[in-house]
């Protein structure tokens, strides 16, 4: 019997969170699509702007499922509370802590899917829809990726392989790493190539450090080896900041590359192990929202309605995701450790909710 029970009250709350994870991306994609509308130019016309939100879709579904799971766990079980039938659960002898457990299941059912999309496809889109907007604005070709990003200038072709965003006591910078620019003449006929360590803007111009140029003639090619070196382009600073991918918006595998990349090179890491450790606790998280929402459904909440759950549930969710980020900008600040900023809350929320779930009715 109790098997049956656990399937019963998973698949009401696997229910609940599947119809309000689709109801909450549906009500946040049509707040994107307003805002969206508003960037509206000769070039960027509105089929534009509905590809760049059908690309973004994958991204803001993986962002607002733990929330969504938070309330659909409190309205699917919470529709069992209405109906007294958690109330026999409990006469029966089952514990709140076990119809919990039970809820907690079916929500991660759904959780591991969510987890592959936010890893493998939500990034990729992501950075699409990201080059797409920003090429049909500013009329430049952008390729975006977590190898870089590529840039028509002219008739020349830039690759920035590393672009490195930097954070210093909560203030982020860009630093562009590993350039290679491709100078032609004509449609197929390659001029030089031109590498450098890194591009740094001064307010007026681009330098190049540590540059090597390839030179390309009919005798053949010669290299050249500088250590500074002006580059002479329309790109401006503000275009490249906007091109580059944040870290939020990459797979654990790009994040973990970079890190290495930075950790090789004595760089700071701060910005990307932040992000990596939120998409490595990213199950923790649902599960402390889920398990946090449960004393909700038992005791007098079962006569509340839906509106009642569904306030505390926004109240719950909206309170931890502010204290999240408060507590990581607060360690961004003061240097704490990013593990300890990101996991303090999420282990506070879970003791709590296993504390009121385990005292009697």
């Amino acid at each position: 019997m109790i098997k049956l029970v656990d399937l019963y009250v998973g698949r009401a709350a696997l229910l609940g969170t599947f119809v309000v994870w689709v109801m909450l991306t549906m009500l946040f994609l049509l707040l994107s699509l307003l805002d969206e509308l508003r960037s509206v130019e000769n070039d960027y016309g509105t089929l534009d702007a509905l590809w760049v939100l059908a690309l973004t879709v994958p991204r803001l579904a993986y962002q607002i499922f733990p929330v969504s799971a938070l309330l659909g766990a409190l309205l699917g079980v919470g529709g069992l509370a209405a109906a007294n039938e958690l109330v026999a659960f409990r006469t029966s002898g089952i514990s709140r802590l076990r119809l919990a457990v039970a809820a907690l299941a079916g929500t991660m059912l759904l959780t591991i899917p969510v987890m592959i999309m936010g890893e493998w496809v939500a990034p990729a889109s992501e950075q699409q829809a990201r080059a797409f907007r920003l090429s049909e604005l500013v009329g430049q070709a952008i390729i975006g990726g977590p190898n870089g990003m590529w840039i028509r200038d002219g008739s020349d072709f830039v690759h920035i392989a590393r672009p490195i965003l930097l954070a210093d006591r909560g203030q982020q910078s860009v630093d562009f790493n590993n350039i290679a620019i491709y100078h032609f003449s004509g449609a197929d006929n390659l001029q030089s190539i031109t590498r450098a360590r890194k591009a740094t803007h001064d307010g007026s111009n681009w330098n190049l450090a540590q540059v090597t140029n390839v030179n390309f003639s009919d005798q053949g090619a010669s290299i050249t080896h500088t250590e500074l070196a002006g580059w002479s382009t329309e790109v401006r600073p503000e275009l490249l900041d906007s091109a580059v991918t944040r870290p939020k918006f990459l797979s654990a595998r790009s994040l973990w590359d970079y890190m290495q990349y930075l950790e090789e090179n004595g760089l700071d890491d701060t910005a990307y192990l932040a992000v990596l450790l939120e998409q490595l606790l990213f199950p923790f998280t649902v599960l402390a929202l889920v398990l946090a929402g449960m004393p909700f459904v038992f005791g007098q909440a079962r006569s509340h309605n839906t509106g009642v759950r569904l306030f505390f549930g926004m109240t719950l969710g909206g309170v931890f995701m502010i204290v999240s980020r408060a507590l990581q900008k607060l360690g961004a600040v003061y240097e704490f450790p990013p593990v300890l900023m990101i996991l303090a809350p999420i282990l506070v929320l879970i003791l709590t909710a296993v504390i009121m779930l385990r005292r009697s009715v």
